[in-house]
């Protein structure tokens, strides 16, 4: 058990929403297969940022009404799969449906709130970001500590 802080980039009626059954739920994730329940959260803010650029084509396209929500899971469990345990292609796009299959079986078991996979959007997997299961027991401990607006600086992402 472990306290975990944690980042998503979401408009912001939904930041409080922790049913799982967004476009991930109806369309499947690198980690869920369609029809099971799932959050994704990143470990870090900047990484947060990076991983949404995996849907829009740029950041200036960031609605005003996203914000980066802080979030803290308070003696949460948490389980890690580091890159040597995964599938072979696990960071292939589309979505190998061997790690959907993988994501979906833990988010079945209810083993924990909190799975740590490495991120596609950093090379290498080397930051992780948090698969959380919103039908695991301890989901109550999830808390929104913060909103802030989703701003990405000018000077990083000029116009061409």
């Amino acid at each position: 058990m472990a306290k975990a802080v944690l980042y998503r980039i979401a408009p912001e009626r939904f930041l409080e929403v922790y049913t799982g059954t967004g476009a991930s739920y109806r369309d499947g994730g690198r980690w869920n297969l369609p029809g099971d329940p799932v959050l994704y959260f990143a470990t870090s803010p900047s990484l947060a940022m990076l991983e949404m650029s995996h849907y829009l084509p740029s950041p200036r396209h960031v609605p005003a009404s996203y914000r980066l929500g802080v979030y803290e899971a308070e003696d949460a469990s948490m389980e890690t799969r580091e890159v040597a345990s995964l599938p072979k292609g696990w960071a292939a796009f589309p979505y190998p449906v061997a790690t959907q299959t993988l994501g979906s079986e833990w988010l079945r078991a209810r083993s924990g709130l909190i799975l740590k996979v490495p991120s596609c959007a950093v090379p290498g997997g080397l930051e992780p970001i948090a698969v959380v299961n919103p039908r695991h027991e301890e989901i109550m401990r999830l808390q929104l500590i913060e909103s802030i607006p989703a701003t990405y600086n000018p000077r990083v992402f000029k116009e061409p």
